[in-house]
């Protein structure tokens, strides 16, 4: 497409090897949205074809973690949301909250405690 543009005086090697390097991560890009696209159909296609018991369980189960969470105090729902719902390890948790690791460790075993006690009944 830009032949015309190409100066032959220069290093012809150098423009093929950057339009191929382009193409190649247009390609990989591509790939990319085509593959989550896919993924996303496979989960609402997973998701229509579940059985409408599981769902209505798996909706009050989550709504019943969800009340037990909010009885937590508030230190430990705080360190349990940012510790199982966000992903953050003891140490990123404490350096947030500015509090000892040991102190997190304890509110996550209280928290974790609690929920079995709110949830087995």
């Amino acid at each position: 497409m830009k032949r015309n543009d190409v100066d032959h005086d220069k290093n012809v090697k150098s423009f093929l090897f950057q339009s191929t390097r382009n193409r190649a991560i247009e390609l990989i890009r591509r790939n990319k949205v085509e593959t989550k696209y896919l993924d996303s159909i496979d989960k609402l296609e997973a998701w229509q074809n579940e059985d409408l018991g599981e769902v209505s369980e798996r909706y009050i189960l989550m709504e019943k973690l969800n009340n037990s969470m909010r009885q937590l105090p508030p230190k430990c729902q705080e360190v349990f949301r940012m510790g199982k719902l966000s992903g953050l390890t003891y140490r990123e948790i404490a350096n947030a909250l500015d509090i000892s690791i040991k102190t997190v460790e304890n509110q996550m075993g209280r928290a974790l405690r609690l929920l079995r006690q709110n949830l087995s009944n």
